[in-house]
């Protein structure tokens, strides 16, 4: 496949403010700048438990924002990133834009992560969509996902969970009733993007995400047992970047030879040319945290031809930043509020 140049797919434009059109300042601003996204202005919030029916005796835990005041059916179920939650602010943030259109939203903890943290044995990665599609056929039997009476969901991502929402939208649905998906910031290609990250800013994020999953699985479960074997927390302890850790925990406990096997299965670009519900994929060609290069090998006008895929890259925003000068909400998402509440209004006309 042929590589096209970084004007060839940016098309569109973040108005990144005077100050902030760094890559890196966009990414951390979350950290320096802190806001706090009040949900309960917009909406009823419940909580809901997912059962995982693998075996694990897992089960995931839900956060239901019902809109006060819809004005559009369906339910945008969040999925948040590597080292993130349901409450990061990303996540929060987005909620708020969801809300503000009038859609209802769903906040999920993968497994291992914020709350699902005391109900989940197993850790979450890139490629879990079996666990996407337990919530999103959970979500399909509550209230605020009909339409007509049919169930209407929307998945949106960030990051790594941008990832899992590009692999989900490419495999075979079967009966998840999936009807248009959003990815922010996400990997396409996890081997690639493993030595990225290596060797962006001398290993500064790869060493921060490090630090927080040897954190989280050295960490009891919820039986209070530990989470890993002695050789699995040697080895844990002994990672010195993300592919380490996934060499020794994410790879070997879900039958990969290695961590580039587990990066080569589930790498999202490839599940593009097969995603065959609206996807619009965001992503920044600053971003410090995920590379450009595999956004320039995908041949986006060949692909807006034969499936449903669109794209949104700009050449300022970095990594899930994108904030603007006096707007507290980041731009991708009143970007996907406007591209969620399209969708709604085409399924509603059919």
């Amino acid at each position: 496949m042929p590589t096209f140049s970084v004007a060839d797919i940016v098309n569109s434009e973040f108005p990144a403010p005077l100050g902030w059109q760094s890559g890196h300042l966009q990414t951390i601003r979350s950290r320096i700048v802190r806001r706090k996204y009040d949900l309960s202005q917009l909406s009823h919030q419940r909580s809901e438990s997912v059962t995982l029916d693998d075996g694990s005796g897992d089960s995931l835990v839900l956060q239901i924002q019902q809109n006060i005041h819809p004005r559009d059916e369906g339910i945008v179920l969040l999925v948040h990133g590597l080292g993130g939650s349901a409450e990061s602010d990303y996540v929060r943030a987005t909620a708020r834009a969801l809300l503000q259109a009038g859609l209802h939203v769903a906040r999920i903890d993968l497994r291992g992560a914020g709350l699902s943290w005391n109900t989940c044995k197993q850790l979450y990665h890139a490629g879990r969509t079996a666990d996407l599609r337990a919530v999103i056929n959970h979500l399909a039997a509550q209230p605020e996902a009909k339409q007509d009476n049919e169930p209407l969901v929307f998945v949106m991502g960030f990051s790594l969970g941008g990832n899992a929402t590009i692999k989900l939208v490419g495999e075979p649905l079967q009966s998840s009733p999936v009807a248009a998906a959003v990815a922010v910031s996400a990997p396409l290609d996890l081997v690639v993007g493993s030595e990225h990250l290596r060797h962006m800013a001398f290993g500064a994020y790869d060493k921060y995400l490090l630090s927080g999953l040897r954190r989280q699985v050295l960490q009891p479960g919820p039986d209070g047992q530990p989470r890993v074997t002695e050789s699995e927390r040697d080895a844990v302890r002994r990672s010195k970047s993300i592919e380490d850790f996934d060499d020794a925990i994410t790879s070997r406990r879900n039958g990969w030879r290695d961590a580039r096997e587990y990066y080569e299965v589930n790498s999202s670009g490839q599940f593009l040319p097969k995603v065959a519900v609206p996807l619009l994929v965001i992503h920044s060609v600053d971003d410090p945290m995920i590379p450009a290069t595999p956004y320039q090998e995908v041949d986006w006008e060949a692909l807006s031809r034969t499936t449903p895929v669109r794209h949104a890259v700009t050449p300022l925003g970095g990594h899930v930043g994108f904030h603007e000068k006096g707007r507290k909400l980041p731009w991708y998402a009143r970007v996907a509020a406007r591209f969620f509440v399209e969708q709604a209004g085409r399924v509603g006309a059919r």
